[in-house]
C-alpha cells in the first residue's frame, strides 16, 4: 500500500510530465494521452498496480517507469519511481538529466552500393529483396540504405534515419527472408523521434505512413510512423512548424486509427485527407499508383469521416 506522501510525488511527477490529471476510484489518475493527444483525459493510471493503458489508441504498458521512459523523462524523475515501488533501477543517475545513448550504426553496416558481385546466397538474396521493394539506386544514396552480413543484425537491411542536423536518431532492420520469426529488429532505443526528419520540408505538405518503406513508395515529403500511433515529437514539430496540409496514408487494417487522426487533425485546422490504399499498403501500391492516389484524393470532411467509419464496420 501507497503511502500518502509517495502518492503525493507519484502524483506531482504525473502531472508534471502529462499535465494535471485527474483523481478517480481506486486510487487511479487519468491524464491527456501523450500517444494519441486525445482532448479527453483518456489515459488511466493505477497507482498501486502501476499498470497504464489509453482508451483510445490502445497505449499500455505495466509499469509507470515504462511509460516515463517512453516519454524520454529526465532520469531523476524515473530513479524516485523505482525507489518508492522498490524495483531495481536500470538507468543511470550520474546527472539530472536523461542519459543521452549516442547512437550509431552496427558495425557491421555496407552500403547497398557496394554488394560485391559472385555468388554469396545473401548478396543474391539483398539484392532480389531490394528489387522486390522497388528500391532505387536514388533511394538507397538518399537514405544511406544498406544491409549486415555478420553480427546481430545478420542478413538484414538497415534503413537508417536522422534528425534535422543530420545526426542518427533511429535504423530500422529488416530481415531479407519472409521466413524470420522477428522481421524487424530495430536498436533499444525510443521510438519518441521523426523519422526521416532531415528529409522533410515542413513548409510543403506532409504524408504519414505507417511504414519506412511505404514512406520511400510516396517519395516526397513523406514520414513513417513505424506503426499505427504519432510519436509525440513528431505531433510537436507539425505544430511547431505550422503544417497546413497532411496526407493520411495507414495501411487497410488500420483506418480506425486513421481517421481518428483526420478528424484530430482536423479539429484542430489543419486541411487532412486520408488516402485508402488500394493494396495492403503503400509500398505494395508502388510509386505510380500511389502518387496518382494522392493527386486525385480530396480533402476528408466530416460527413466523409462519417461515410468512412461506417464502411469499416462492413
Amino acid at each position: 500500500m501507497l503511502s500518502q506522501r509517495d502518492k503525493s510525488v507519484i502524483i506531482n511527477i504525473l502531472d508534471e510530465v502529462l499535465g494535471v490529471g485527474t483523481s478517480l476510484k481506486g486510487n487511479e489518475q487519468s491524464h491527456h494521452c501523450p500517444f494519441c493527444h486525445h482532448h479527453k483525459k483518456k489515459l488511466q493510471i493505477n497507482l498501486d498496480t502501476q499498470q497504464w493503458h489509453c482508451w483510445v489508441c490502445d497505449a499500455k504498458g505495466r509499469k509507470i517507469q515504462t511509460l516515463l521512459r517512453k516519454l524520454q523523462v529526465d532520469s531523476s524523475k524515473i530513479k524516485k519511481i523505482y525507489e518508492i515501488y522498490g524495483d531495481d533501477y536500470i538507468v543511470s543517475t550520474t546527472s539530472t538529466d536523461e542519459e543521452k545513448v549516442e547512437l550509431r550504426l552496427p558495425s557491421e553496416f555496407k552500403s547497398l552500393l557496394d554488394i560485391p558481385k559472385g555468388i554469396n546466397p545473401l548478396y543474391r538474396k539483398v539484392e532480389q529483396y531490394v528489387k522486390n521493394r522497388g528500391i532505387t539506386k536514388e533511394d538507397i544514396i538518399r537514405y544511406n540504405i544498406g544491409y549486415c552480413d555478420g553480427g546481430i543484425y545478420n542478413n538484414r537491411i538497415i534503413i537508417p534515419s536522422y534528425d534535422v542536423d543530420n545526426r542518427l536518431n533511429y535504423f530500422i532492420a529488416r530481415s531479407v527472408y519472409e521466413e524470420e520469426k522477428f522481421k524487424y529488429k530495430n536498436p533499444p532505443v525510443s521510438k519518441n523521434v521523426t523519422i526521416f526528419e532531415n528529409q522533410i520540408n515542413w513548409k510543403e505538405p506532409i504524408t504519414l505512413t505507417e511504414g519506412v518503406f511505404d514512406a520511400m513508395a510516396v517519395k516526397r515529403n513523406a514520414i513513417p510512423l513505424l506503426g499505427k500511433f504519432i510519436p509525440k515529437t513528431l505531433m510537436d514539430s507539425i505544430y511547431k512548424n505550422g503544417v497546413k496540409r497532411i496526407s493520411v496514408i495507414l495501411d487497410k487494417d488500420a483506418q480506425e486509427q486513421a481517421l481518428y487522426y483526420v478528424n484530430y487533425f482536423m479539429n484542430n485546422g489543419i486541411t487532412v485527407t486520408n488516402v485508402l490504399p488500394t493494396e495492403k499498403d503503400a509500398s505494395d501500391m508502388g510509386f505510380s499508383k500511389i502518387n496518382k492516389k494522392l493527386k486525385t484524393s480530396e480533402s476528408t470532411g466530416f460527413s466523409d469521416i462519417i461515410s468512412q467509419k461506417l464502411s469499416t464496420l462492413w
